[in-house]
């Protein structure tokens, strides 16, 4: 395994991308306050929408809930891209780093958890169902989207101390 990791490392780092995230004194900072922004974004969206189904913020609508699902997705997909270029760009810290590896594991679980929120309990909320009429399972989705959303965070601040 380590020679498959040695050659992927290798690979990235001999890129232009590579070179030019790591070489350009603009383009890291950059990357970082995207992907705070996109964090922003996401979090902040999904706290809005994993609260209202959980019952908080009964004031806002169930049904209008889906503007916050928008920008949650455009915060991902900012996290993402800076994610990604993180990764090319300084692949010998993030490919052997395990917080690296334990966050990517929470996201694709909390990839799964977001699916099953979409396939099951956002068709309830389209129709007007209110938070506390929706299905059992729709709370534990919407903490277990807190929870899940919360590690990966704190998994991404332990990257510099389990180098």
């Amino acid at each position: 395994m380590s020679d498959l990791l040695n050659w992927v490392t290798d690979t990235l780092n001999a890129t232009a991308l590579s070179d030019l995230v790591m070489n350009n004194a603009v383009v890291f900072p950059t990357l970082e306050m995207a992907h705070f922004l996109g964090l922003c974004l996401l979090f902040g969206s999904l706290l809005v929408v994993d609260l209202r189904v959980v019952g908080f913020a009964k004031a806002i609508p169930i049904e209008r809930v889906d503007m916050f699902i928008r920008f949650a997705i455009i915060g991902f997909s900012i996290n993402l891209i800076s994610g990604l270029l993180f990764v090319v760009g300084d692949s010998d810290r993030y490919l052997v780093n395990i917080a690296f590896w334990l966050k990517m594991g929470v996201i694709i679980i909390a990839g799964l958890n977001t699916l099953y929120f979409v396939r099951r309990i956002k068709p309830q909320m389209d129709a007007g169902v209110e938070s506390s009429h929706l299905q059992h399972g729709a709370h534990v989705v919407a903490w277990l989207s807190l929870v899940l959303w919360t590690s990966v965070i704190i998994l991404g601040r332990f990257f510099p101390y389990v180098e």
